[in-house]
């Protein structure tokens, strides 16, 4: 009998109170991501008929294991905050772990992953170093990046997903050239 025998899954903890009430629904909601959402925290609340009878909280991050979270990061902490949610309520089962099996396996990657040894990586080559123009802007916006990228998305120069520098040559010069102005127009 493995370690994680004894933890349920989020699925099986599901069908337990759906077999148990009818009348058990869930939402959830994103409670704080980072700008590009490659780090999420999601709360799950359950209502049995109208009443909320528990909530759950759970994180998330993209590619920070082998898993789902490489693709589907968001997806798992829902999962996980549903779980929670039904840990937190009357419908978890007496003898099964708080921890859903989910969670479990999700800690031991963790723990293999520090225990692993790590590479040292080489010093950066000069093709590696980043472009002096990106140090540039970098300074110039601070902890308001996110403000110039969105001015770049929505004026069609970079798609969503991408930053400043994703910019084409020609737009790089531009910014440069504008740097202070475009950071006044936006409150920078």
């Amino acid at each position: 009998m493995g370690r994680l025998d004894n933890y349920e899954e989020v699925k099986d903890r599901l069908k337990r109170v759906h077999a148990a009430s009818n009348d058990i629904r869930f939402t959830t909601q994103v409670m704080n991501h980072n700008e590009d959402y490659s780090r999420v925290v999601i709360k799950a609340f359950m209502y049995e008929g109208e009443a909320l009878i528990a909530t759950g909280h759970a994180m998330d991050w993209q590619n920070k294991d082998r898993n789902a979270n490489r693709t589907n990061w968001v997806e798992v902490a829902e999962t996980s905050a549903i779980g929670r949610a039904i840990a937190n309520s009357k419908f978890q089962d007496p003898n099964a772990p708080r921890a859903s099996k989910d969670e479990m396996q999700v800690a031991d990657e963790r723990v293999e992953a520090l225990d692993a040894p790590t590479q040292q990586a080489p010093p950066a080559t000069p093709a590696q170093q980043k472009p002096a123009w990106v140090t540039q802007v970098e300074l110039r916006v601070g902890a308001n990046e996110g403000k110039l990228n969105h001015f770049f998305v929505n004026g069609g120069q970079i798609k969503q997903g991408q930053t400043f520098r994703d910019l084409s040559e020609n737009n790089q010069k531009i910014l440069v050239d504008g740097l202070d102005a475009l950071c006044q127009s936006l409150n920078i």
